[in-house]
């Protein structure tokens, strides 16, 4: 595998970090311009997006430098932030690491969070969070060398699927802190749907896309359809991350709406993971950048 399990790691907990508080602040962002009795549930709802997050990104950063691997290295990447895709997206992190968890410790332990600070926090976080859901296709994609990668739809596959986890991991933690009298508004329940069914599409595009594209990104993608990585492809991705949360959905009336919301948070989850693993470890090197290495 081209790169580590480590950064396998990072890009699965940016995207989801940065995901979850980018649907956390959109919710808050919407009920201050049109506040009603439905945008206050969901504002409630979110509330532990903003603690999930700081915890998400924070531990992607410990990922990364545990993949930087020494003191120096790290240095580099910190004093020149925009030397190269990694860099800006190290200081997107750690940006939305420092905000997102101000804005944690802040309604842990004050009773009320200022409105200045607040919306300072959730402004900047939400452009941030959005750089490093973006930035985490970007990192791959401006790799030239490994054609599977080079294409804007990875970009997209992965803004997709951190919505996706984003929105599980928040579901996820309503799911488990919320009172029982306290219901999951359907506006989130019916985004599961709508996220899940974005992300099928678009890494169908993506497989059809790049199985076009170069001798080398077909036999990348021959890897995950057929080859080595099939089971993880099919098992992790497909069956656990978009088919058990979209069956969760179609049956959700058959049981609990809480039991529902965590099956197919966890499928999700797992499948967001599996995903990344399987986009990282079918890299092929093209023939063409070997003969110029």
């Amino acid at each position: 595998m081209l790169f580590s399990w480590y950064i396998v790691a990072y890009l699965f907990l940016a995207g989801a970090g940065s995901g979850a508080f980018l649907i956390a602040a959109s919710c808050c962002m919407g009920d201050a311009l049109r506040k009603t009795e439905a945008s206050e549930r969901l504002v409630l709802a979110v509330q532990g997006g903003f603690y999930a997050a700081p915890c998400l990104v924070v531990l992607a950063g410990v990922f990364l430098l545990l993949d930087v691997g020494n003191v120096q290295r790290v240095w580099a990447v910190v004093a020149q932030p925009f030397q190269s895709v990694l860099s800006v997206g190290a200081w997107l992190v750690a940006l939305l690491a420092v905000l997102s968890g101000a804005l944690a410790v802040a309604g842990l332990v004050l009773r009320e969070v200022p409105r200045p600070l607040l919306w300072t926090c959730i402004a900047a976080g939400w452009f941030c969070a959005a750089g490093v859901m973006s930035y985490t296709g970007l990192l791959l994609s401006d790799m030239v060398s490994i054609d599977l990668w080079h294409t804007p739809w990875l970009v997209v596959l992965f803004v997709a699927s951190s919505l996706s986890c984003g929105l599980a991991a928040v579901v996820g933690m309503d799911a488990l802190v919320a009172p029982p009298s306290r219901a999951l508004p359907s506006g989130l329940w019916r985004a599961g749907v709508l996220f899940g069914c974005l992300e099928a599409l678009v890494l169908a595009v993506f497989m059809v896309v790049q199985l076009g594209f170069t001798e080398t990104a077909h036999a990348s993608c021959l890897l995950l359809l057929e080859g080595s990585l099939a089971l993880a492809f099919w098992g992790g991705v497909c069956l656990v991350g978009i088919a058990l949360p979209l069956a969760a959905h179609g049956v959700g009336c058959l049981m609990p709406r809480r039991i529902a919301a965590l099956v197919s948070s966890v499928g999700v989850l797992v499948g967001g993971l599996f995903l990344r693993y399987c986009i990282v470890a079918a890299a092929l090197y093209t023939p063409l950048a070997l003969a110029a290495i």
